[in-house]
């Protein structure tokens, strides 16, 4: 249940780390946002911030309207998934991805409601590949 951040002059086994027994497991998180993800040069870095970012949208640690989260969920769907193929496939995949917070599904009557949303955004970025939609 702890966090630390790890300092970049340090080696990762020069940290105080918890001393449980079995292996330590490392998260990649974002302290510091930057303005565009177009100044990240590593596609590596770019695919962990986007982790990031949709872990962050999911827990409700960065908070948009709901309009912007249907948006983000499409895609989601998008990028895990690829183009849509059926009302049905859109919403059996929104019920396994992080796609909504808590937040989100109690402003709205339904979980159909919001997945209508979805498949609505979902319809307009067909054709976009899995990289556009990390961007």
């Amino acid at each position: 249940g702890q966090q630390n951040w790890l300092q970049l002059d340090h080696r990762v086994l020069d940290h105080d780390l918890p001393k449980k027994p079995g292996a330590t497991v490392l998260h990649f998180a974002v302290r510091f946002y930057i303005e565009s993800i177009s100044f990240l040069k590593d596609k590596t870095t770019v695919e962990l911030f986007f982790l990031n970012a949709k872990s962050c949208v999911h827990k409700g640690q960065i908070e948009a309207d709901s309009e912007t989260i249907f948006k983000l969920a499409a895609l989601v769907l998008q990028e895990a998934k690829g183009d849509y193929a059926s009302d049905e496939n859109a919403r059996k995949d929104l019920k396994t991805l992080p796609a909504f917070p808590t937040k989100t599904l109690q402003e709205h009557p339904s979980l159909a409601y919001c997945e209508d949303r979805v498949i609505e955004h979902y319809l307009k970025i067909k054709g976009l590949t899995r990289g556009q939609a990390v961007v």
